[in-house]
């Protein structure tokens, strides 16, 4: 099964509607001493709140209780959808006391070590290469806007910084007469020392979600 699977599933979907889980990663982090992500992510906090930038968007986890904010033009809110909460309360969690970033990329569905040999739908690359198909420069200028590193690979390629400790590179093959388009997501090697491997794909969700906003 893809890893990106559940992330699909939990697309457009409030934290706060999935009760027992959102009480359970409030309930994990309340009270907690921040020290420690601090010293291993270069994170900055104050006597109430732990920061980390999320694709270039400030978010915070409330010290007292282990809730979680963004910000927006209007101020902080605390109605955050499930594939971002859990991204960001995942590289809290799982975070090694002494990761490594590789700097070798690999495709994000070998990560589990489990590689299929039977080519199976995604359930968000498919429809992110059909909706682009044929639509390179509108990949772009997407690419562009959201803050993407341009890459020597594919037809288009971007890397991006979903966390500062945690990039991603998007690879689009645009539709020729043999093929139909195809979109890849490449993470480091390492990633699982920051995230659980399923947790990628609400990483990769959010990065197609933006990009065809």
């Amino acid at each position: 099964m893809s890893v990106n699977y559940h992330a699909f599933q939990s697309r457009g979907v409030l934290f706060s509607e999935y009760e027992k889980v959102c009480r359970q990663w409030r309930d994990a982090f309340a009270g907690l001493d921040p020290s420690r992500l601090e010293e291993i992510l270069h994170l900055e906090s104050d006597p109430e709140y732990l920061y980390v930038d999320y694709f270039r968007t400030p978010y915070r986890l409330k010290l007292a209780d282990g809730s979680l904010e963004k910000k927006q033009e209007d101020g902080w809110t605390s109605e955050l959808y499930f594939n971002e909460s859990m991204a960001i309360y995942h590289l809290f969690f799982f975070t090694k006391d002494h990761p490594v970033i590789s700097g070798k990329w690999v495709p994000s569905h070998t990560i589990d070590g489990v590689v299929s040999r039977t080519r199976v739908p995604d359930p968000l690359l498919d429809p992110f290469a059909r909706r682009y198909t044929g639509h390179m420069q509108e990949l772009e200028n997407a690419c562009e806007k959201m803050g993407g590193k341009k890459i020597s690979q594919g037809d288009v390629g971007y890397e991006f910084e979903a966390f500062p400790c945690m990039h991603l590179c998007l690879v689009f093959w645009d539709a020729d007469e043999d093929f139909p388009a195809q979109a890849q997501i490449l993470v480091d090697q390492n990633v699982t020392d920051f995230l659980h491997y399923e947790t990628v794909g609400c990483v990769i969700s959010d990065l197609l979600e933006k990009l065809e906003a």
